[in-house]
């Protein structure tokens, strides 16, 4: 694929949403696509589908859409909530197009997206010719490799705003306190306590939602209101570009509009905002023991150390390996320290999964990889209010607690000299997938 496709595209677990079969994406190759749905998508037997075949592609508008990443992992699931389907073309390896795959993505459906190097976002064909919403880049964060979405949001006037939320619990147009000659008494809420916070990867912004319940982000252009995406928890709203403020919310409190905070948005950038929203570092250092923490230095003594059998963590990996995985079965989320390219990075490794790291099976110094828990006895921020001036008080984000660890696991050349981490071999493993599937299956 030649820079041709990215450009045009550029110019512009547990979800209630219908899901499709987690294997089918891979089996979708061109000749097994359904007739209708060739007509209306590219697909990659389609002679426009070529290293310089973008010059039949006009470009277009997506709505509703949402995602959900396990960090460190290759797993992508699109979430359609948008009032129109999708075709996905998942390419390998760039700049080529050999081996692409293609993805039909109705509305108000999910799906897992194969595992490729980049994904090109397609809305129905118009006048024959394919229209191209977006694409998504793999693993272009290097702390936490999450993908970057490259998209743009609907247009004014374009999203049916009743549809989008159909009980009627966010803050939207249509709302008789929506555009009214004085703003509506709002009630605001902690960020931190809702597991909210954003990404920025090359100028591309995202929301994510590590809470335990819905929230939404209602955009608003220079023209008027754009979007207002729903993400359940452990999803992402992708922000499109340009100039736009992003007002992120939760269910309405006592009929009043409730907000967690605002992202403004000025040429790509995020600007300071009197209401933020917390960045990924913000966001790992209130819930974890950080190398940019406060506390960073206080020393084991003044840490909680947890037992990681009792709790489900443990590790796998093979002598001369260039890959450890640790396995989080547990109830709480976990995260895991480690140096990657002279550099220490924190990767969070959420309840019920787990996540790869990589390994340099011939280092003669010590790969150290420090697992810790969730911090305990953490205090509370103050979520903002109104002067009696009707100005808008900042909150604070309160104060991150005691720092828990499970212990290291330790590599050099190849082999694990120290663990403080059971090992789990790969039948164990097996047979703990194997009957989390027969109490998911009852």
């Amino acid at each position: 694929m030649t820079a041709t496709h990215a450009h045009v595209a550029s110019d512009h677990e547990a979800s209630s949403v219908p899901r499709m079969p987690v294997g089918l994406p891979h089996e979708i190759a061109a000749d097994h696509v359904d007739t209708e749905v060739r007509a209306r998508f590219l697909t990659p037997d389609d002679p426009d589908w070529t290293n310089d075949g973008a010059a039949t592609w006009t470009s277009g508008h997506v709505s509703g859409l949402t995602y959900s990443h396990t960090s460190g992992s290759d797993q992508l699931v699109l979430h359609n909530r948008g009032a129109r389907d999708l075709g996905v073309l998942s390419t390998p390896e760039l700049p080529g197009t050999d081996g692409t795959v293609f993805t039909h993505l109705p509305g108000g459906t999910s799906v897992d997206l194969p595992v490729a190097e980049s994904h090109i976002l397609q809305t129905a064909r118009v006048g024959d010719r394919p229209v191209l919403v977006g694409q998504i880049v793999a693993g272009r964060d290097p702390e936490s490799t999450e993908p970057l979405f490259m998209l743009d949001g609907p247009a004014p006037d374009e999203v049916d705003w009743a549809a989008l939320d159909p009980d009627d619990v966010y803050w939207k147009p249509g709302d008789i306190d929506f555009g009214a000659p004085t703003a509506p008494q709002f009630v605001f809420a902690d960020p931190f306590a809702h597991g909210v916070h954003h990404t920025r990867i090359d100028g591309e912004v995202a929301l994510h939602n590590h809470g335990d319940s819905e929230v939404a982000v209602l955009t608003v252009g220079a023209d008027g209101p754009l979007d207002l995406v729903v993400a359940r928890p452990g999803e992402s709203v992708p922000i499109p570009p340009g100039d736009a403020v992003c007002y992120v919310q939760t269910p309405r409190t006592d009929c009043s509009p409730t907000l967690l905070g605002v992202m403004w948005l000025r040429s790509g950038e995020l600007m300071p905002s009197v209401l933020p929203i917390p960045s990924r570092r913000d966001h790992l250092d209130y819930h974890y023991l950080t190398p940019w923490s406060a506390d960073w230095d206080c020393g084991y003594p003044q840490q909680i150390h947890l037992d990681a059998e009792a709790s489900g963590v443990t590790y796998q990996y093979r002598t001369g390996a260039d890959r450890m995985t640790i396995r989080n079965t547990g109830d709480e989320s976990i995260a895991v320290i480690y140096n990657r390219e002279g550099e220490r990075v924190v990767a969070e490794v959420t309840a019920g999964t787990r996540m790869t790291f990589p390994v340099c099976a011939d280092a003669d110094t010590g790969q150290v990889f420090s697992v810790v828990g969730e911090r305990v006895d953490s205090r509370p921020g103050r979520s903002a209010s109104f002067a009696s001036s009707g100005a808008v008080i900042p909150g604070t984000s309160g104060t991150p607690g005691t720092a828990t660890n499970f212990g290291s696991v330790v590599i050099m050349l190849g082999t694990v000299v120290y663990s403080a981490v059971p090992k789990k071999n790969l039948y164990l493993a097996w047979s703990d997938r194997r009957r989390w599937l027969r109490r998911a299956a009852g």
